[in-house]
């Protein structure tokens, strides 16, 4: 039996090194991450007597401050080693974790919030840039399939773990929480140390040289190259219908035990058994469905599929108020499968279609920083407008939910389409951006 886990868990094992030490990164960061998720809400509102509003309102500040921050982080890795500023920022993250410990009050509770946020949105998606920078092609979507299961099951464990938080809801147990939550992040840090530190990254601008580069680029021409893949027009519709797809996050976590509570006869405890289901299906299946994805071909067929599974999903979730508990139970373990396989295919095709259609050279890692603002604004905006829906129009709410889950993949499948747009030109190093876009245009 061991040797068979073995076995497999080495087939879940990315080959490239940097892969497997972006996995293992991946692996303790999350657990890290899932001991704060689940034990962090409680401490908040009954140490520091937070209200519940209060606790919402920081978690949606923290999420905005942490979009915002995505593409001006991802950049540093334009003209900086990639290995070392993923490096840099779990180090960040830990420390900026330990600002918790002198939260006091609710003014502290959101300095501590905002300072932690600014680091952890990006240092969630900085995983894909390292992939890029140093994986080659052929081996980017199964590596990043690999990370996928390291992650789930890093945020289930660090879920389990702290739920030992809980045991004691006194300032003792909250710090060591928060402690421990440090620790991962530094753990992830040595681990990404150990092995990208040092390895070359091929895709890097060279460093500018000569006094006239050191006086540096104006502010304008460094607006306009953070805006390069918004106008990449291919590349602006893949990430606003990945984006979009990523709805499963908060229709599973926010939505399904919403509408279990509220609207069926099923036992609450059973969203549980639920959890476990999707944790479960992504660890055995995320793989090797991820293998079957290798280009552009199969990536839109893949999005395609995703849509179609959760608009599926959403309908059974929605047929769950409608049958007696038993029939329930079972239209929303379907929804929840289906949740999961398009989670699955989801995330599949925007690894293979973003790091397909971003450019190969130093521009790379604004490219993907720009593609992770889709998920992680739907993770912001996603829960309000979904709980909107389903309170204000019910059961219909899921049906223009499914509507807008098949549009979005239409527009990935437009945007894959408006690969021949080329992209951009890159200025030469140390040539300002503006320089470049006239240099384009004149030929």
């Amino acid at each position: 039996m061991t040797n068979a886990v073995l076995r497999w868990a080495r087939t879940q094992l990315p080959a490239h090194p940097v892969g497997r030490a972006v996995a293992a990164s991946a692996l303790i960061g999350w657990i890290g991450t899932g001991v704060w998720i689940s034990a962090s809400t409680l401490f908040f509102t009954r140490l520091l007597d937070l209200t519940p509003d209060q606790v919402g309102g920081g978690l949606a500040m923290g999420g905005v401050l942490g979009l915002l921050a995505m593409v001006p982080i991802s950049s540093l890795a334009r003209r900086r080693h990639a290995g070392r500023v993923a490096t840099v920022l779990q180090i960040v993250r830990g420390l900026s974790f330990l600002a918790f410990l002198t939260v006091h009050s609710t003014a502290t509770f959101y300095l501590a919030l905002a300072l932690v946020s600014v680091t952890d949105g990006p240092g969630k998606m900085f995983s894909q840039i390292v992939v890029g920078r140093f994986v080659p092609a052929d081996e980017r979507t199964k590596t990043m399939a690999g990370i996928q299961v390291a992650t789930n099951i890093g945020v289930t464990v660090g879920a389990l773990l702290g739920t030992l938080g809980l045991l004691r809801v006194d300032r003792t147990a909250f710090d060591a929480v928060v402690a421990v939550v440090a620790v991962a992040f530094f753990l992830s840090a040595w681990l990404l140390a150990h092995t990208t530190w040092r390895t070359a990254d091929l895709a890097r601008e060279p460093a500018p040289s000569g006094r006239a580069q050191r006086v540096g680029t104006p502010p304008g021409d460094r607006l306009r190259s953070a805006l390069l893949p918004l106008r990449d027009r291919g590349f602006a519709l893949l990430t606003a219908g990945n984006g979009l797809l990523s709805l499963h996050i908060p229709l599973l976590s926010v939505m399904t035990p919403l509408w279990l509570a509220h609207r069926t006869s099923v036992p609450p405890a059973t969203m549980g058994a639920l959890l476990l289901l999707n944790t479960l299906t992504v660890v055995a299946l995320q793989v090797p469905l991820g293998n079957r994805v290798r280009d552009l071909r199969s990536g839109v067929r893949a999005g395609w599929a995703a849509g179609v599974l959760l608009a599926g999903g959403c309908g059974l979730l929605a047929l769950a108020a409608f049958v007696p508990t038993g029939w329930a139970v079972v239209s929303l373990a379907a929804a929840v499968l289906c949740f999961t396989l398009g989670e699955i295919v989801q995330v599949t095709a925007g690894w293979t279609l973003s790091f397909a259609l971003a450019p190969e050279d130093h521009r790379q890692a604004l490219y993907l920083g720009f593609f992770g603002t889709g998920p992680e604004a739907v993770a912001v905006l996603g829960p309000a407008v979904l709980a909107w829906l389903t309170t204000r129009f019910g059961a219909a709410g899921f049906a223009v939910m499914a509507l807008t889950l098949l549009g979005a993949s239409a527009l990935v499948s437009a945007g894959t389409a408006a690969r021949g747009v080329r992209h951009p030109a890159p200025p030469p190093a140390g040539e300002p951006a503006a320089q470049s876009e006239v240099r384009e245009r004149t030929g």
